[in-house]
């Protein structure tokens, strides 16, 4: 992801204090702290947890966001007026700053929305006194967090095309915990993240699973295999091919399956975010297996698809013996 930054603007959210507090002039992006926090901010919307979609064209939205580059100070404060006369009416939403920023991704023009709750933090405070200089300990209570954790809310969106990458977070409007975000804020209805997808593909082939005695772990071991296989493919998850790497020539089974996850709410080759590949080589590319004993592992896919390597046999007893074979050096880390 090859990011350029053209503008941005930092604006204060007191909730206390009332009104959002408007910068008036530019962030510095001569600033190397300054480029790199934004940057790595702007990166981290793209996870496992993102949600894609699309704005509606011609909507009010749409034209806001079209109108940035022409006159960016003001398309900001419209932006943040408009979040916040929403954000506002919630009774446990959190003060935060927001950062709106111009920025050419691939040479693709895109504007974020980045918003950083505030934490408390202590630190020192050095004050004169008739005695002398004394050092304090007190508490800051607008600490933003570091430039490797991912916003609390953002979207990045694609002016041209108007595509979205969004994470967002759920707080309370009159006692009902909501997301607000996409729905009220951008006017949109995003497609489920990698993360929902899969939560789904998962519970529904482990219950089809048990229906076939198929094992739990197999079946799971199989799921995380199908999608890592797929994405790579075709960079979506496609039930079909799922179904068939988990059922193989169970026919009852696979139709099973692909009738129940759509049932769930499983977007069939939905849209995937722009990083999906890197992020699951990362995430599905080991198969994590914990045994009741105790003994904790994680395998990669290539290692656990060979039965030279990694062998699970089933006992007369019902127990199952997990077998490590050809292992020419242990390791011991601590």
């Amino acid at each position: 992801m090859d990011i350029y930054l053209k503008n941005a603007f930092l604006h204060i959210i007191d909730r206390e204090g009332g009104d959002p507090v408007f910068s008036q002039v530019e962030l510095d992006l001569s600033t190397a702290y300054i480029r790199d926090y934004l940057t790595k901010k702007i990166q981290k919307i793209s996870s496992a947890q993102t949600k894609t979609g699309k704005l509606i064209d011609h909507s009010v939205m749409a034209g806001l966001i079209q109108s940035a580059p022409q006159d960016f100070p003001n398309f900001s404060q419209q932006l943040v007026t408009r979040w916040y006369d929403i954000y506002k009416q919630s009774e446990d939403a959190p003060s935060a700053d927001v950062f709106i920023v111009l920025f050419e991704e691939d040479t693709k023009l895109q504007v974020a929305f980045l918003k950083i709750n505030f934490t408390e933090a202590y630190t020192h405070f050095v004050d004169s006194q008739e005695l002398g200089i004394t050092n304090q300990l007190i508490i800051n209570r607008a600490i933003l967090g570091g430039k490797s954790q991912k916003p609390d809310e953002g979207i990045t969106i694609d002016i041209e095309n108007l595509t979205f990458e969004l994470i967002e977070k759920k707080y309370s409007f009159s006692g009902e915990k909501r997301s607000y975000l996409s729905s009220q804020v951008f006017d949109s209805e995003p497609v489920a993240s990698l993360d929902e997808n899969v939560k789904v593909i998962k519970k529904v082939a482990e219950k089809i699973g048990k229906k076939f005695e198929t094992p739990t772990y197999d079946v799971v071991a199989e799921v995380k295999e199908a999608v890592f296989d797929t994405i790579n493919k075709t960079g979506t998850i496609t039930s079909k091919e799922v179904a068939e790497k988990v059922f193989k020539d169970n026919v009852t089974a696979k139709l099973a399956f692909e009738e129940e996850v759509q049932e769930k709410g499983y977007v069939d080759q939905a849209p995937l975010l722009k990083e999906v590949k890197e992020i699951t080589e990362k995430k599905y590319s080991k198969q994590k297996l914990k045994l009741s004993n105790g003994i904790e592992m994680t395998v990669p896919l290539e290692v656990y698809r060979n039965p030279e390597l990694i062998e699970f046999v089933n006992n007369p007893d019902g127990t199952i013996s997990v077998m490590i074979k050809n292992v020419e050096e242990v390791i011991n880390r601590l």
